[in-house]
């Protein structure tokens, strides 16, 4: 049955409960349009994203107010009576330890444990156990910083929380970018910038959302943060107030010798220790600076012997691209050669050829100019026949005409024969 209790009171008690639960109805109360503000739609349901940032929020949030009610809780309870007997003139001894014990249990039972309840019972019981209040003062500040300890690491899932939220932001902005440059279409600009501006959206909205719960939750994180380092500090001085003074320095009765004598054994075992632990640390150190040297020597050696090695290696490596060159080099050259030789050739078949053809072009030059002297005794020609048809139609001798006519026939057929 008790185990049953105290997971009812874990799960009720759970940050990620409570916040699964706000987080549930946070999001029925938008889905079933109870909370339909455009800005809240918009920042909180548009996109997946929103949903974790949402939800890790509302964790953390009630972790802080779970907090905050536990530190309220516990500064009404610090302004109950003093717990233990009042003070009077007469120190406490070993026999009170288990009376002051009986009190606080009754107490407890009346008001539940506190963390000032628990404090005292562990001084007391380390009282008892010790048997004196000598280092009442160390146990003092020893169980101070378990506490301070014990509060800073139950702010683990809000800081876990805190850092978690803006990581979501940027995931938000990657996806949001990955989308809108994924859709972009240079083709289609138009149709592409809408799916472009709701991806930028995506990106903007999740990334501010992130900030601005991040933002509210380190605001909360501080003020009740705040609110509990207060009431550590009023719990040491009220247990202060309460053990200091109060005990005295050797609670047992009448065994003041035996604690002398013991304690001066532990002093000098403690002398002893203490004595053979610095031969130690001067053999060690010692033995550290002799195997440092040992090293340094090695270190040194084995640089040399890389150096070496590596300058060896690079000489190698010198020669063998010196004598690649050089036969790369000289293959080049007798393949330079060879071409040099045969452009040589070319050139001297392109001078022939050049000759043959500037001879052709003078014979041709030559044909064009006795053509060209032909066509001119043609046009004489043509012109003397011009005048004896003159002269034959003004003579009127048919005769004279015809064997004109077979002259100059003749003459032009010798003419052109020559010319061909």
């Amino acid at each position: 049955m008790k185990r049953i209790v105290s997971i009812i009171s874990y799960i009720l008690l759970s940050p990620i409960f409570w916040g699964g639960f706000v987080s549930f109805v946070f999001y029925t109360a938008i889905h079933n349009n109870i909370i339909n503000h455009p800005l809240i739609v918009r920042y909180f349901a548009s996109h997946p994203i929103e949903y974790y940032t949402t939800i890790m929020f509302f964790a953390g949030l009630t972790a802080m107010i779970i907090k905050f009610i536990q530190v309220q809780i516990e500064q009404l309870k610090l302004h109950h009576e003093t717990l233990l007997l009042k003070r009077d003139h007469q120190k406490s001894n070993i026999n009170d330890v288990d009376n002051f014990l009986g009190q606080i249990n009754s107490y407890e039972k009346i008001y539940g444990q506190t963390i000032r309840s628990k404090r005292l019972r562990l001084v007391l019981e380390f009282i008892k156990r010790d048997g004196s209040a000598d280092e009442l003062d160390n146990e003092l500040r020893y169980l101070a910083e378990e506490d301070a300890a014990a509060a800073d690491s139950s702010y683990g899932l809000v800081r876990l929380v805190l850092w978690a939220i803006p990581m979501i932001g940027f995931l938000g902005t990657v996806v949001g970018i990955t989308i809108a440059l994924g859709n972009l279409d240079l083709n289609a600009i138009q149709e592409s910038s809408k799916i472009l501006s709701s991806g930028l959206a995506i990106a903007f909205d999740t990334t501010a959302l992130a900030i601005a719960l991040d933002l509210m939750l380190y605001f909360v994180q501080f003020l009740v943060y705040r609110s509990e380092s207060n009431l550590l500090r009023k719990i040491d001085k009220a247990i202060n107030d309460e053990i200091r003074g109060r005990f005295d320095l050797t609670l047992s009765n009448g065994n003041n010798g035996q604690i002398t004598a013991f304690r001066q054994v532990l002093e000098t075992l403690l002398e002893s220790i203490e004595q053979l632990t610095l031969r130690q640390t001067k053999i060690w150190e010692q033995s550290m600076t002799a195997a440092n040297q040992r090293f340094n020597e090695l270190t040194e050696q084995n640089a040399e012997l890389l150096k070496r090695s590596l300058a060896d290696a690079l000489a190698e490596n010198i020669q063998m691209h010196a004598n690649k060159l050089a036969e790369s080099g000289a293959e080049i050259l007798n393949a330079s050669k060879d071409s040099a030789q045969t452009i040589v050739k070319s050139i001297q078949q392109n001078v022939a050829a050049l000759s043959l053809l500037q001879t052709g072009i003078t014979k041709q030059s030559d044909a064009l100019q006795k053509i060209t002297d032909t066509s001119g005794q043609l046009i004489k020609l043509e012109e003397q026949l011009k005048e004896n048809l003159a002269s034959i139609t003004q003579t009127a001798n048919f005769e004279e005409l015809v064997n004109s006519l077979t002259a100059a026939i003749h003459l032009l057929s010798s003419k052109k024969l020559r010319v061909i």
